[in-house]
């Protein structure tokens, strides 16, 4: 499956930039439908941080044209309006703004449009609310759509956003509440200074941070033991001195942060790959009118480990 693409700045790679890969095993039985060409595609998620995380909730929406014409390419969609509604009646208007500020689920062969919320209205919107997306298109074009944002969920282990202290070398298992409403959740590690902590791995070039995902495929899969159950999906990917050190635990010096996304049905299937799928990915549209696409929504929980320093240490789950 293909992978989630955003932004590459520094912070901005976990929660929700993601190789979704790990969806490829969920079991749905919608009835799915292709997108036609010349047609408007919409990729609206809401990512809903904690109030304690630095890092700002934000609402995108991602708008492209598909045109017909070999390369399949597509066209930006300039000059839309694009408007979330909460509960009550309050609207949330976006307004445009750079490609890297989008979550886009796949690579496109063209351009798109880029459509975003201030940080104050997407961290004023709760989870277990229900959202409406109303997007109209300078060609008249109308689209709409409704999610429910999963419920709060908490670390077992520590504060969301917090850091704190595992001993080298160590597996720790990350264990959270269920999320009511979540599909699945999505998580994603990000360790540093790898290289200074294992210089005797000869030659191999070892990525600083190195970014990695789990698997969580069903909405009651709420442990994970980092970072050995991590990367999964990237084993062939690995060389193998590094992921037998990882399998060990922590290296000492290293610093990790870990992200854990509770998401909704809507995202879910949209991303997802079928078990069997000849003609490529098969995607679940959530919005109706003029266009295909999804609105989902997520919550992020995100957890800093250490093996040095003067911090708390993390929680065990059967203390």
């Amino acid at each position: 499956m293909s992978p989630v693409h955003r932004s590459r700045r520094a912070g901005s790679r976990l929660a929700f930039g993601l190789a979704l890969a790990s969806l490829a095993g969920c079991t749905l039985t919608e009835i799915t439908t292709a997108a036609a060409e010349d047609i408007v595609v919409v990729e609206a998620l809401v990512q809903r941080r904690g109030e304690a995380n630095p890092s700002p909730s934000r609402i995108s929406v991602f708008l492209h044209r598909t045109v017909q014409g070999e390369g399949g390419l597509s066209e930006p969609v300039d000059g839309a309006e694009v408007q979330v509604v909460r509960p009550g009646g309050a609207v949330i208007d976006l307004r445009p703004a750079d490609r890297n500020q989008c979550v886009v689920s796949a690579p496109i062969n063209g351009t798109g449009s880029c459509y975003v919320s201030g940080a104050a209205e997407a961290r004023a919107v709760q989870p277990g609310e229900r959202l409406e997306l109303r997007v109209r298109t300078a060609r008249g074009e109308a689209i709409e759509a409704v999610s429910v944002v999963p419920g709060a969920f908490d670390l077992a282990i520590a504060d969301d956003a917090a850091t704190c202290r595992v001993d080298p070398d160590d597996p720790l298992e990350v264990v959270w509440s269920a999320s009511e409403g979540a599909w699945s959740y999505l998580n994603e590690i990000e360790i540093g200074g790898l290289p200074d902590a294992l210089p005797d791995l000869g030659d191999i070039e070892i990525p600083d941070p190195l970014f990695l995902l789990g698997l969580s495929i069903s909405a009651t899969d709420t442990t994970i033991v980092a970072p050995n159950e991590f990367g999964i999906l990237d084993r062939f990917d690995l060389d193998q001195p590094l992921a037998l050190e990882l399998q060990e635990g922590f290296p000492s010096g290293s610093r990790a942060t870990i992200s854990i996304s509770a998401v909704d049905r809507n995202y879910v299937n949209w991303v997802r790959g079928g078990g069997f799928n000849p003609s490529g990915q098969v995607r679940v549209p959530s919005v109706r009118g003029d266009g295909t696409g999804f609105f989902g929504t997520g919550v992020v929980r995100t957890l800093g480990i250490r093996t040095e320093g003067d911090f708390e240490p993390c929680r065990r789950f059967d203390e």
